[in-house]
């Protein structure tokens, strides 16, 4: 494959593509497994890893859309022939990481319960979210550091060893989670407090790997990646003029996506837990589209770099298409098996769930209607941002997050909005979303970008 592959095809996209689809699957399925173990305790613990585990999400954000620049810009470097900037660019990226996570972990921590109080959660679901977000926050350091090495290696085209370093995190994190919750393995029973504590422990493991792939010596003899940091203001300054709009993008609709699941939890508790459910297959299923648009951002940014234009449209052609035909099939599944996606995750001896089961039900089926527009969304906003389009982004997208919010939000007290009638507004602004960014792929201006001199 590599003697046969063309530049910009399905060949150079995939070897790619698939390790990083694979990293984040493998987070995914940590998060995944944590959940399930979880909803053995009942609706309640379940519900509170889906408020809790955004929040911390919501600290992280900033960070990885900050940092998720560095792909583009290391790629532009490296098809522009100029690899030294390609370390000293992930040198700036580690001197934010000294700086910003901790402020914005003393922030959020503070300001927790008064976001959860705000929405008058049930008070035994909001300890169980207090007690899972306090501890998980802690992931916030090793989330950003990670991002750092995984985006360098990622904006090199070499993807395999933040597959590596995302393994040997969910095998570390598996029997963790798993004795600290039911107390197996000699250690003790702490439930939602003990998956918390077992995903911190095991995402050091990551950063530890990819840290010492960053100096072996090919690293070293060809990026000289063991040079001395040092703060160049000029770089530090072209990581955050591109990636500033990004990671506020990512804040912005996060924090709203955050507004509108604790509007859904603010319901009733069978509607909270069903909200997690159809939320965790969602998160499952996008994976492999945050990956797909994470490696065509890197070969759009490359072959802006080297002056090929006609190379990173075919690139990023190639890549929706590859999201379309994935999206097709998620659809079709979501129909054909919905029982048994939800029941996957019924409580054992949990007569409760039985109210839990029909809006689940509909929730996942209405998903179907805009899984086709969000793989739309969500591998253009990648190839946009290779391109560094990241203001358009961020103002388009943080706009139509919020405005479909606030509607929701409104709308409850107002009109008597049910649970079901705000999954279908989440429905239009998906649909909305991908259209509007489709138009602005096929204008082409993206394609005139340059993010480095």
């Amino acid at each position: 494959m590599e003697k046969t592959k063309s530049p910009g095809s399905f060949a150079e996209l995939f070897p790619l593509a698939f390790p990083i689809v694979l990293s984040q699957a493998i987070d995914v399925a940590m998060i995944f497994c944590d959940r399930y173990f979880l909803s053995r305790l009942g609706r309640e613990p379940l519900a509170a890893t889906l408020t809790g585990g955004l929040l911390v999400f919501l600290l992280s954000t900033f960070m990885i859309g900050t940092l998720g620049q560095l792909t583009p810009l290391v790629s532009q470097y490296r098809g522009a022939g100029q690899k030294d900037r390609c370390v000293r660019v992930v040198h700036q990226g580690l001197f934010l990481c000294l700086v910003v996570p901790p402020l914005l972990l003393i922030v959020a921590y503070l300001g927790a319960p008064l976001l959860i109080a705000f929405f008058a959660h049930e008070e035994s679901l909001a300890q169980n979210e207090l007690r899972y977000f306090r501890i998980l926050s802690f992931t916030v350091l090793t989330t950003s550091l990670r991002q750092v090495f995984a985006n360098f290696f990622i904006g090199l085209g070499r993807s395999r060893i933040v597959t590596l370093a995302s393994v040997s995190g969910f095998f570390l994190n598996l029997p963790l989670a798993y004795g600290l919750i039911f107390g197996e393995f000699g250690l003790p029973a702490l439930g939602i407090e003990g998956a918390a504590l077992g995903t911190v422990i095991a995402s050091v493991m990551p950063v530890l790997i990819l840290g010492a792939a960053f100096l072996t010596r090919e690293m070293r003899d060809e990026y000289r990646t063991s040079s001395r940091p040092s703060l160049n203001p000029v770089l530090l300054f072209q990581l955050l003029r591109y990636g500033f709009p990004a990671g506020m993008e990512m804040l912005v609709n996060v924090s709203g996506f955050l507004f509108f699941t604790m509007l859904m939890y603010s319901f009733s508790p069978d509607v909270a837990a069903a909200t997690t459910i159809v939320l965790n297959w969602d998160m499952v299923c996008f994976v492999p589209l945050l990956g797909v648009s994470q490696a065509v951002g890197g070969l759009v940014g490359k072959y802006l770099g080297a002056q090929r234009p006609e190379l990173a449209l075919r690139s990023a052609w190639n890549s929706l298409k590859i999201g379309w035909g994935y999206a097709c099939l998620i659809t079709f599944s979501y129909l054909m098996f919905t029982d048994f996606l939800i029941h996957l995750f019924a409580p054992v001896k949990d007569a409760s769930f039985s109210g839990v089961l029909p809006y689940a039900r509909i929730m996942l089926q209405i998903s179907c209607f805009y899984f086709l527009f969000d793989a739309t969304y969500s591998v253009l906003g990648g190839i946009l941002k290779g391109a560094g389009d990241t203001l358009w982004t961020m103002a388009v997208s943080n706009s139509f997050m919020w405005t479909c919010a606030l509607t929701i939000y409104f709308s409850r007290d107002a009109t008597g909005l049910t649970p079901v009638g705000a999954w279908i507004i989440l429905t239009v602004m998906v649909f909305l979303l991908g259209t509007v960014y489709f138009w602005r792929f096929t204008r082409r201006g993206w394609l005139h970008r340059l993010m480095i001199e």
